[in-house]
C-alpha cells in the first residue's frame, strides 16, 4: 500500500488525504461492445476502446492526491493485456496480424496504464474479465458486495461520489407505432427512446445465482434487443443515482448539504443519457448533481472525447487545494474550451471541405526545409484562427463560446489583399530581404505563371509560433519585421498579417483572393467563414454538455470532492 499522499493548500498548509475518512469515492469504468471485446480472442478487435483512457484518468486522480483505496476500477485491464500477450505469441486462432504489432500495442497500453498496473493487485482492475458488466456498475454504486473482498461505495456512506464511464453508446426506439414489434419506429426523444452504454460482458441473470440482477431489466423498454444484458440504460443510471441518495426517512436539516454526485459519461450519443434531468415531470434524486456527457444525444463522440480534457483540468484543480474556489461549472467550462482546442482538427477538416481559396490552393509555396508546395498557408491560417477562437478568454461567465474575431479578420485580410502581396515585377529568383543585416530568402512565397511572386504576409508570425513551440502553449518570442517593428504581446493572440511591411524593400501590391465553396451546388460562390464555422459546430461537431441542479451551485470542486458531504 502506498503511503498517503500530501497536497498543498493555499490557506491551510499541507493536508493528508487519508485524514478525510469521508472523502469522495471515484468509480472509473471502461466499457466496450460485446462484439468487439467480449468473445473469443479470434473475434476481438486489436484496439480496446477504453483501457488507455481509464489508465489516463487513474493517473490523473492519483497525481492529484486521491488515495488509491478511494478509486474503484471496472475495466478489462488484465483481460485485454492477456489477449495482447496471446497475440505476441501468435497463439490466437487464425491470427492475421503479426506478433510484433501486438507487442507494440502491449507496450503502448502498458505505458498508458503504468501507474494503474503498478498499484493494482496482480495487474487487474478491481472488477475485470466477466465482471465488466452492467450489474457490476450498479452494484458498486449501490454498495452491494458480490464477494467478501468486493470494493464498493459503502451503502451507509454519505461521502461524495464521482463516476466516469468511457465506452461506446447508442440508442434504440422504446416502442413502435401500432404497438408490439410491427410498424414504424417512433422518432427518437426521451418519450420514445432508450439510450444505453455498451459493456463487453452480460449482466448475470437469476439462473447464474445473481438475484440482484433478476429484475435489472424488467423496467427497461429493451424492445427485443438480443444483447440487452450487455447494455447499461439511462433508466438504470437514474435508478443508481436514486440509490445514492439518503433514504427519505433519514433526518435532514437546513444546515445539512446534499450529497454531491458528479459523473462523466463519455460515449457516442451520451447526451441522451442525461435527458431525464431535463424533464420537468421527472422525480429527481435527492442529491447535489452535476452530470456531464461528451456529445449530444444524436451525435457520435470524438476518440478521447471530453474525457482527456476533463481529467487534465480536474487534476490541476485538485492540485491547487482548498485555496481554489473553482466550482463545477467553471471546471466544466475550462475543460470544454480545452477539448475544443485539442480537437479542432475535426472542425478544421469540415471548414476546409466547405471553403477554399482557388488562387492559394493552386499555388506552390516555398518554405526553407520543406518541399515546394508541402506547406499550405490556407491550412495554417485556418488552424491558427480556430486555435485563437478557443484560447481567447470567454466574453462572460454566461458565455463560454468561441471568439471568432480572428477568423473574421482572416477573411477580411484575404479579400482585401492584406494576407498576401504580389511583386510588381517578375523574377526568376526567389525574393530575399535583409534580416539583421543578412540577406535571407523570404518564407512563404509562390511564383505565378507570369514570373511574379505572391508573398504570404503572416509567415514570420507562423515561424515564430512554430519555433517557440506553441503546441505546448509556451509564449512567443517577440518578432521583428524587416523595418524593425516588434510584434507585441497583445498581438500574439490574433493573426498578424503584416501587409506591405512584410518586405518593404520590394515593390509589391495587395493580392486579393476570394474564399468560395469548392464543391456542391454552391461551388464558386463566396463563403462567409464565421457563419460556416457556426453551422459546422451546430450540425457536425460533438459538443460536451452538462446538467446540474441548484444544490451543487456555488460549491467549490475542492469542497465537493475532498471533504465531507456535510461540509468542511
Amino acid at each position: 500500500m502506498a503511503a498517503a499522499e500530501v497536497f498543498s493548500s493555499a490557506d491551510c498548509g499541507p493536508v493528508r488525504l487519508s485524514d478525510h475518512p469521508n472523502g469522495a469515492w471515484f468509480v472509473l469504468c471502461g466499457g466496450e461492445a460485446q462484439s468487439l471485446q467480449g468473445g473469443p480472442y479470434a473475434t476481438r478487435e486489436f484496439v480496446h476502446t477504453s483501457i488507455p483512457f481509464v489508465g489516463e484518468a487513474y493517473a490523473a486522480l492519483r497525481s492529484a492526491g486521491v488515495p488509491m483505496e478511494r478509486i474503484i476500477t471496472i475495466a478489462q485491464l488484465d483481460d485485454y493485456l492477456r489477449y495482447l500477450r496471446s497475440g505476441v505469441a501468435e497463439a490466437i486462432p487464425d491470427q492475421q496480424i503479426p506478433g510484433h504489432y501486438y507487442q507494440e500495442q502491449l507496450d503502448r497500453t502498458s505505458a498508458s496504464c503504468a501507474r494503474w498496473l503498478a498499484e493494482s493487485e496482480g495487474g487487474r482492475a478491481d472488477y475485470d474479465h466477466a465482471d465488466v458488466n452492467p450489474a457490476t456498475f450498479m452494484n458498486v454504486l449501490a454498495g452491494k458486495r458480490t464477494g467478501p473482498e468486493s470494493k464498493v461505495v459503502p451503502a451507509d456512506s454519505d461521502a461524495p461520489v464521482f463516476f466516469g464511464l468511457y465506452s461506446h453508446g447508442d440508442s434504440h426506439a422504446a416502442k413502435r407505432e401500432g404497438g408490439g414489434g410491427a410498424g414504424e419506429v417512433v422518432p427518437h426523444s426521451y418519450h420514445s427512446a432508450e439510450w444505453f452504454i455498451h459493456f463487453p460482458y452480460p449482466a448475470p441473470g437469476a439462473e447464474e445465482g445473481q438475484n440482484n440482477a433478476t429484475d435489472m431489466y424488467d423496467f427497461v423498454a429493451t424492445e427485443g434487443q438480443s444483447n440487452h444484458r450487455n447494455l447499461l440504460y439511462a433508466t438504470q443510471i437514474r435508478l443508481a443515482l436514486h440509490a445514492l441518495a439518503p433514504p427519505s426517512s433519514s433526518p435532514t436539516s437546513a444546515s445539512r448539504k446534499k450529497r454531491p454526485v458528479i459523473s462523466l459519461l463519455n460515449c457516442c450519443r451520451s447526451g441522451g443519457l442525461l435527458e431525464f434531468m431535463r424533464r420537468p415531470s421527472a422525480i429527481q434524486p435527492d442529491l447535489a448533481l452535476f452530470l456531464m456527457c461528451s456529445s449530444q444525444g444524436h451525435r457520435d463522440s470524438l476518440v478521447s472525447g471530453f474525457w482527456s480534457a476533463f481529467f487534465s483540468e480536474l487534476r490541476d484543480t485538485l492540485r491547487r487545494g482548498s485555496g481554489s474556489d473553482t466550482d463545477m461549472m467553471q471546471l466544466f467550462s475550462v475543460a470544454e474550451r480545452r477539448y475544443h482546442r485539442e480537437n479542432k482538427y475535426e472542425a478544421l477538416n469540415h471548414l476546409k471541405e466547405a471553403a477554399f481559396s482557388y488562387d492559394i490552393w493552386q499555388s506552390e509555396f516555398h518554405f526553407s526545409g520543406a518541399r515546394v508546395g508541402n506547406v499550405d498557408p490556407w491550412h495554417l491560417d485556418l488552424t491558427a484562427a480556430l486555435t485563437t477562437a478557443w484560447e481567447s478568454e470567454p466574453a462572460s461567465d454566461n458565455d463560454n463560446g468561441p471568439d471568432w474575431t480572428a477568423l473574421e479578420r482572416l477573411q477580411q485580410s484575404y479579400e482585401t489583399g492584406g494576407a498576401f502581396r504580389v511583386t510588381t515585377k517578375p523574377s526568376a529568383q526567389r525574393p530575399t530581404h535583409l534580416v539583421r543585416g543578412v540577406t535571407q530568402p523570404i518564407e512563404g512565397v509562390a511564383q505565378l505563371q507570369d514570373g511574379r511572386w505572391v508573398i504570404w504576409t503572416r509567415s514570420r508570425q507562423h515561424l515564430g509560433e512554430r519555433l517557440s513551440g506553441t503546441a505546448g502553449r509556451s509564449p512567443l518570442q517577440p518578432l521583428e519585421s524587416s523595418n524593425g517593428r516588434l510584434v507585441h504581446e497583445n498581438e500574439k493572440t490574433q493573426l498578424l498579417f503584416e501587409g506591405d511591411e512584410v518586405a518593404p524593400e520590394l515593390a509589391t501590391r495587395p493580392y486579393r483572393v476570394r474564399i468560395t465553396a469548392w464543391k456542391g451546388s454552391n461551388a464558386g460562390r463566396s463563403v462567409d467563414l464565421v457563419e460556416t464555422i457556426k453551422r459546422i459546430y451546430a450540425d457536425k461537431i460533438a459538443i460536451p454538455g452538462q446538467v446540474h441542479n441548484r444544490h451543487i451551485e456555488g460549491r467549490s470542486v475542492h469542497e465537493l470532492l475532498r471533504s465531507h458531504a456535510t461540509g468542511t
